[in-house]
């Protein structure tokens, strides 16, 4: 699991402006799709990251409804902070293996792409189903395998292409780690879920300019300080193959490229 040090400095604010939009924006609007408001007064959200989530959550929930939104991460919950400074949410930073809530708190949990970088899958849905209430749903995405993730499979090639022997790309192996529908089921029976559905959910990543899927796989990912540790100045020089390879394949002024999750759903 990287470690919230890793997302500090300019990495949050770049993972926001380049990742949010091309990447997260479309999982999230069909994630908050799926909730029953009606049903919904207390809300909790782990690894928020930046708001983007957050921001769609409180939009679809009752005006009255309380969103609890945490991450591991103090520097992008301060960008969430920021972007979502409203009445009836509050942030705080929490571990999704030990949440600081009592049992039977909240009517639904909410993970946007948080889980693939829990070291214990078991011990976090146990969590989840600790806090929720009885028939609370937990609602959560994690990536397909990178393979079925081009424009991101790309990028990581290109940076192991360009640093062999490093590991520079070795990062990028862990967002689409959790990629097994069966052992994801598997997990939530074990923490005591039992109606679950599971679907597998393909979108389209855009974005105007090639250039943006590459600052933000390669600024706004923990990739940025390794290459850093490499090389200083070879952040830009590393940008500018990449953009030349996602413009050659997706296109540039638009660009596009298909992109696999998993998308679940279980009830306590």
């Amino acid at each position: 699991m990287p470690s919230p040090s890793t997302f500090t400095g300019s990495v949050p604010g770049n993972y926001d402006l380049y990742m949010g939009p091309l990447f997260f924006e479309p999982y999230a609007e069909d994630l908050v799709a799926r909730i029953d408001r009606s049903k919904v007064q207390q809300a909790l959200e782990i690894a928020c990251g930046t708001g983007r989530v957050t921001r769609h959550l409180r939009n679809a929930l009752a005006p009255a409804a309380m969103l609890t939104a945490t991450d591991l991460n103090a520097g992008m919950l301060e960008v969430a902070r920021q972007k979502v400074a409203w009445e009836h949410v509050q942030f705080q930073v929490a571990d999704a293996l030990e949440l600081p809530f009592a049992d039977n708190s909240f009517d639904l949990m909410v993970c946007q792409y948080g889980y693939m970088f829990v070291p214990d899958k078991l011990k976090a849905f146990s969590e989840a189903y600790r806090v929720l209430r009885p028939g609370g749903m937990l609602l959560f995405n994690t990536w397909d395998a990178i393979e079925h993730n081009p424009l991101s499979n790309t990028v990581s090639n290109v940076v192991s292409d360009y640093f062999p022997g490093t590991g520079a790309a070795d990062f990028y192996a862990i967002p689409f780690s959790m990629n097994d529908r069966e052992a994801m089921i598997q997990w939530l029976q074990g923490a005591g879920f039992n109606n679950i559905n599971i679907e597998r959910v393909t979108k389209t990543a855009n974005s105007t300019y090639a250039s943006d899927g590459a600052r933000g796989l390669i600024m706004g990912t923990p990739v940025f300080h390794t290459i850093t540790g490499i090389d200083a100045t070879a952040v830009e020089n590393v940008i500018a193959v990449a953009t030349e390879k996602i413009a050659s394949i997706y296109g540039d002024n638009p660009c596009s490229s298909e992109m696999n999750a998993w998308v679940a759903q279980a009830w306590k």
